[in-house]
């Protein structure tokens, strides 16, 4: 993971297990998404709410967060799965919280 936007729940260098995506997503999921503007780049995020439209996404750190307040919800089809767990760096071993 690159950048600041997950900060505290994630650090930038964390490495996460990816889990593909099974359902909807709930609030509190951290997700990883595709981003609505530039389909190639990934995005992971905290799903804020779910809305026919999608889900709205938002960063933890906001004020390094670019998020659903810039491009608005993000359609199912592009919410590739959830950040279950978190395995390296080593000492930040463990499950990754819903929020």
């Amino acid at each position: 993971m690159s950048g600041r936007s997950m900060e505290p729940a994630l650090r930038e260098g964390d490495w996460v297990l990816v889990l593909p995506r099974r359902g909807a997503p709930r609030a509190g999921d951290v997700v990883l998404v595709r981003d609505p503007r530039e389909h190639a780049r990934l995005l992971l995020k905290r799903v804020a709410e779910v809305t026919p439209e999608g889900v709205v996404v938002a960063g933890d750190h906001v004020e390094h967060s670019t998020d659903s307040r810039v491009f608005g919800p993000v359609p199912f089809d592009l919410v590739l799965g959830r950040a279950a767990f978190r395995y390296g760096p080593f000492p930040r071993v463990g499950p990754i919280a819903r929020g």
